[in-house]
Order: structure tokens, then C-alpha cells, then sequence
């Protein structure tokens, strides 16, 4: 395409705009079971979404045109606020942070802090299965990345002394995670900021995923194992939580809480003026946060929270009905893995899509799996989704050799 020499009839960019609606699937939100999407919508659970999403929409837009620098007086109010305030939720009434572009950005940032916290380079001890954003930030800013990997035969899933032992006396940073991706698992977060604590190293939670639930559920009663992974555990230094998964706001939106000020200046002090890697940062996502946290308010993100996990049991009850499926087990979260120990699921992959449903596959277990996520907007998804799925196991061919991979498009880890 060349730059438009003349300009064109609305109605013939409202006809293209409409194609490349149709092309990104935005008429196929209802089963997308990845993690983008209008999230919110009505239902006998949620009657409130639609208005809740609409509104929190009108202050993206109204706020569209801001930046935090010159016109961005009330968005630095806002975002004060909604750090502040998801920080006491997260166990420190002293947070401080910031809120992001996006997930990436945020664990960056605790990357920077981190070094420069410690006044040199060094190691990061991390799982296997840390998001890619550690990787990519080791590279950048001059770290080596220790990968631990799990235990043999177990997804998501980490042992505290296989850490310990791969920490060494240039480490500078630790990192744990609740809510993995895929599996939706909560790293033993006590005992790995125990371990950084004792040796007086930064700790960072990713709670990227697991962050904009995982706070939601406890205060619903929904879990009665999970031990604390947030500021109550000492040692936790930060925490990362994406305000654009389960927090229901449009991306780009991250968050990232310091435990306290001081923590927050070593950021400051590496990536100036504010901590953050963005120099111009738009309002918009930030009065869309802000929104949300008016309208929702506690009481509706836990309904939100609980919702979302109702209708994963409802897809993982009706998988494990279907012979030879398996889901990986100890997920928290509203995302999990669904596997056969028996059978190559690519092809099975492959037809879901082509009935129009979204999702991502992982290369664990192999040969591929599927990566499942549930929102809000899949009300009323999960039945369809189980008797394609039933159909399209007739296609599942028998495992290949280990180490076959997937062709399936795939999202996350390295």
C-alpha cells in the first residue's frame, strides 16, 4: 500500500475497517478461550457487565488524548489511587508503583529495580517456566537468566531446594509466580522469598495473570489451600498484575506495586524520571483502570472472579469426559491445560480453529496441549466448545516420538 494521495470516502474506510474487524476476529469473542476481549458481558451472574464495560470504555475515550506529562494532572490522581488501593489488597497499606504497558513492561521494571538495588549486574534465578519477559530482560540489561527446570513429569511447578541450589553469590534477583502461564499453578511463594530474604536478594512475584483474581477469590472463600504470595509473605519485594486480563480493562494495561517507596526509587534511579520504561505514557488506560475500580469495586470483582472459575469447572469437568483427555492439575486461576497422555492432539487443534474457536497451544505436555482460558465473555461457550471438541477427537492420532513440538500457534514461555 502506498500513502493515500487524496483522501477517501468514509464509507469506503468504514467498509475496510469493518473487513479487518472481521479478519482480526472480533466477531468471535464469545470463543475466544485465549485472554484478550471485551471481557465483561451481562448475564444472570454478571446482569451489571455490559453497562460496566461500556463505562469503562467512555473513560478510556475521554481521556484518550492525555499523557502523564503536561496534561496528565488528574491521570497521576488516578493512578495514585488505583495503586494504592490494589496495593493494600496485595498486603502493603505502603505500596507504591506504577501502572504499565503491559506485563512485559512491568516484570522489566522489577528487573531494573532489582539491579539497581544490588549496584551491579548478575544472576536471576528463576523456574523453567518464568513468562518470557525475564528472558528478554536478562538480555537487555546485561543479566544471565538461571533457569530451574520442574521436577520430571510435573507442569508449573517448582521445588524451593532445586532454587536454593542454583542461586550463587552474583545473584541479585529471584523470581516466583502466581498464575502461570499455561498452567495456572502459584509458585511456593513463602518459601522462595525465604530463601531471597536469608541471602538478602530482590524477589519479585509475577502475578501477571493470577494477580486481578487470585486476591478476588480468597475474599470470596473460593480457596482454602492457598498460602500467601503477596506483600504478607516477607521478602516479597514487588508484584506484577495485568489490569488487562482479569482485571476487565482494555490493553494496554499493566500494573506493578513496590513494597514500599524506597523500592520504588531504585527503580526511579536506573529508568528515569518515573520508574517506568515508557517515556510518554497515554491516560487513557489509566482512567479506564480507575473506572473500573469504581464501578466493580470489590464486591463485583469477586463475583467477576468467581464466575470466571465456575466456568472453567464447567469445561474441565465435561474434558475429562471425553476419553483420552487429561488436564494438568493445580491450576488457581481461570487458565489450565488440557493433554492426552495417549494421543497427538495437533490435528484436533487444528480443526477446533477451523470452527472458529481461539485458544494457543503448548509444547508441554508433548507432543502439544491445550491452553484454555475463561472470562466472562465465554458464558454460554463452554457446551459448544466440549461437543466440537468431542467431534474433533476422532482426529487425534497416536502420540509421535518426544520433542515432536506443535505447528499450532503458541504464546509465553522459551
Amino acid at each position: 500500500m502506498t500513502f493515500p494521495a487524496q483522501p477517501r470516502d468514509w464509507y469506503d474506510v468504514h467498509d475496510d475497517l469493518s473487513r479487518l474487524e472481521r479478519k482480526s476476529r472480533f466477531p468471535d469473542y464469545a470463543k475466544n478461550l485465549f485472554d484478550e476481549g471485551p471481557h465483561l458481558i451481562s448475564s444472570p451472574a454478571l446482569p451489571w457487565g455490559d453497562e460496566v464495560r461500556h463505562r469503562i470504555v467512555e473513560a478510556y475515550l475521554r481521556f484518550i488524548h492525555g499523557e502523564t506529562w503536561h496534561m496528565g494532572g488528574g491521570a497521576r490522581d488516578m493512578e495514585r489511587e488505583v495503586i494504592s488501593g490494589m496495593g493494600a489488597l496485595l498486603g502493603s497499606d505502603a505500596a507504591a508503583g506504577f501502572i504499565t504497558s503491559g506485563g512485559s513492561e512491568s516484570n522489566l521494571c522489577a528487573l531494573l529495580a532489582a539491579k539497581s538495588r544490588a549496584g551491579r549486574s548478575g544472576s536471576v534465578v528463576m523456574p523453567r517456566y518464568a513468562h518470557y519477559s525475564f528472558y528478554k530482560g536478562c538480555r537487555m540489561f546485561d543479566l544471565e537468566p538461571i533457569a530451574v527446570d520442574p521436577p520430571p513429569g510435573r507442569y508449573g511447578t517448582v521445588e524451593p531446594s532445586q532454587i536454593a541450589a542454583a542461586v550463587r553469590d552474583d545473584t541479585i534477583a529471584m523470581i516466583g509466580t502466581a498464575g502461570t502461564w499455561p498452567f495456572g499453578t502459584v509458585d511456593p511463594i513463602g518459601d522462595l522469598a525465604g530463601i531471597a530474604a536469608d541471602r538478602g536478594i530482590y524477589f519479585h512475584v509475577d502475578a501477571c495473570f493470577g494477580g486481578f483474581i487470585l486476591p478476588f477469590l480468597e475474599r470470596a472463600g473460593y480457596h482454602d489451600d492457598l498460602r500467601p504470595w503477596d506483600f504478607r509473605v516477607p521478602g516479597v519485594c514487588s508484584v506484577s498484575a495485568d489490569l488487562h486480563k482479569n482485571g476487565m480493562v482494555p490493553p494496554p494495561a499493566s500494573s506493578l506495586y513496590f513494597r514500599d517507596a524506597e523500592l520504588l526509587e531504585h527503580a526511579r534511579r536506573i529508568a528515569p524520571p518515573g520508574g517506568t520504561l515508557s517515556g510518554t505514557r497515554p491516560t487513557g488506560p489509566i482512567a479506564s483502570a480507575w473506572t473500573a475500580f469504581q464501578l466493580l469495586g470489590l464486591e463485583r470483582y469477586m463475583a467477576v472472579s468467581v464466575r470466571s472459575m465456575q466456568l472453567k469447572e464447567q469445561l474441565i469437568a465435561g474434558l475429562l469426559e471425553i476419553p483420552g483427555l487429561a488436564v494438568v492439575p493445580d491450576s488457581k486461576i481461570n487458565i489450565f491445560v488440557a493433554y492426552s497422555p495417549e494421543a497427538d492432539l495437533r490435528p484436533v487443534a487444528a480443526q477446533m480453529t477451523e470452527r472458529g474457536w481461539m485458544f494457543v497451544t503448548n509444547a508441554q505436555p508433548e507432543p502439544v496441549a491445550i491452553c484454555l482460558c475463561t472470562m466472562p465473555q465465554n458464558e454460554h461457550s463452554a457446551e459448544p466448545f466440549l461437543a466440537d471438541l468431542r467431534d474433533a477427537m476422532s482426529l487425534a492420532v497416536p502420540a509421535m516420538a518426544a520433542g515432536s513440538g506443535s505447528e499450532q500457534a503458541a504464546y509465553g514461555n522459551i
